[in-house]
């Protein structure tokens, strides 16, 4: 009887589709754990946040509970009141006291006192004025003085809004007009240096501004009738504040 030699078993190699499946449980496998883990990182996180806003609230509350009250309206009103009472008074300045000032410095009235004297066309345009002051420094008393002779107060104009006669030109509107004449008054007419310099009264803008001999008069006699207005009331103000 014929010997047979015991068969042996060799394993058929994996096909390429096996190592592709493989492949892929293997990184989803890894794309799992690495978003659990990244899940609870954020999960942490959120939740210490949100430990740390409730801690905040509530220490919020407690200093809120133990707080005293804060009275905001006294200490206001009292800064406001000093700020005002920083201002000084305004004198009724005579037509002589007119016709020796400085008109390059401000007049430092108000809003208010501005609109006591207002006439015509000037109403509704006081800032304009006001704010000229306040940016070039020249009087704006002045400024209104000469634009209420040159138009009777802005109701009769040389050209479009042009309430001075000033340079044959039209404005805008007449605040711009206002601006524009204050700038040049205070670097032409009234800054040593200026090309129409001839000094600082009104009698020496009138050298170069007008042809008329009378203008300086006329302007002048305007500002004093604005001041004999502005000064009782402004000073009552003050007074009241006191």
């Amino acid at each position: 009887m014929d010997m047979q030699e015991p068969r042996t078993y060799s394993p058929q190699p994996r096909s390429r589709k096996a190592y592709l499946w493989i492949a892929i449980l293997t990184v989803a496998l890894a794309a799992a754990c690495v978003f659990a883990v990244y899940y609870a990182l954020q999960t942490g996180i959120q939740q210490a946040q949100a430990s740390a806003i409730s801690a905040e609230k509530a220490q919020i509350r407690e200093n809120a509970a133990q707080a005293e009250p804060v009275d905001l309206a006294t200490p206001l009103r009292e800064d406001t009141v000093s700020e005002v009472l920083k201002a000084e008074s305004i004198p009724a300045y005579s037509y002589d006291q007119c016709w020796s000032m400085d008109v390059s410095k401000p007049s430092g009235v108000t809003l208010a006192d501005l609109k006591l004297v207002s006439r015509g066309a000037f109403v509704g345009i006081e800032d304009a004025f006001l704010k000229a002051e306040q940016d070039y420094g020249v009087n704006c008393l002045f400024v209104m003085a000469i634009a209420s002779l040159e138009s009777a107060n802005g109701t009769k104009c040389f050209r479009p809004n042009n309430m001075f006669g000033f340079g044959g030109r039209s404005f805008s509107s007449k605040s711009e007009c206002v601006d524009v004449v204050s700038r040049a008054l205070a670097n032409n007419y009234l800054s040593p240096g200026g090309s129409l310099y001839k000094g600082k009264r009104i009698t020496d803008v009138n050298k170069r501004y007008a042809a008329s001999s009378t203008w300086d008069n006329k302007v002048c006699r305007n500002m004093a009738r604005y001041y004999s207005i502005i000064s009782p009331n402004h000073n009552a103000q003050l007074e009241k504040l006191k």
